[in-house]
């Protein structure tokens, strides 16, 4: 093969292969902090999307009993664009981490 041949080859994507598009987020909300909650620490929840990019399930992926509610109601409201599988919309899961920090107030900083 020519010399750059190769680079060339794993610059493209390959004739025929699928293209994919993953979901994208279009809108968010912050969970608010649950006010009977001490609890800090991340929860981690699997959306998955419709082809029209709707929430179809909410799956808990890590949990913290106190927080998980809010992180999940937040979550609800968000917004996707679906991804899409050759120009063509396709149900797809995603991640989304929500980490709770308590504030201290009246500490020096």
């Amino acid at each position: 093969p020519a010399e750059g041949a190769d680079r060339q080859r794993g610059e493209r994507p390959e004739e025929g292969a699928p293209r994919f598009e993953a979901a994208e987020v279009v809108s968010t909300v912050v969970p608010g902090y649950p006010p009977n909650s001490i609890a800090t620490g991340t929860v981690i929840l699997q959306v998955s999307l419709d082809k029209w990019g709707e929430i179809e399930a909410v799956k808990v992926l890590k949990d913290i009993k106190s927080l998980t509610p809010e992180a999940e109601r937040a979550l609800r409201k968000w917004k996707f664009k679906p991804a899409r599988l050759d120009g063509q919309p396709v149900k797809s899961t995603l991640a989304a981490a929500f980490t709770f920090r308590t504030i201290v107030t009246g500490a020096p900083y």
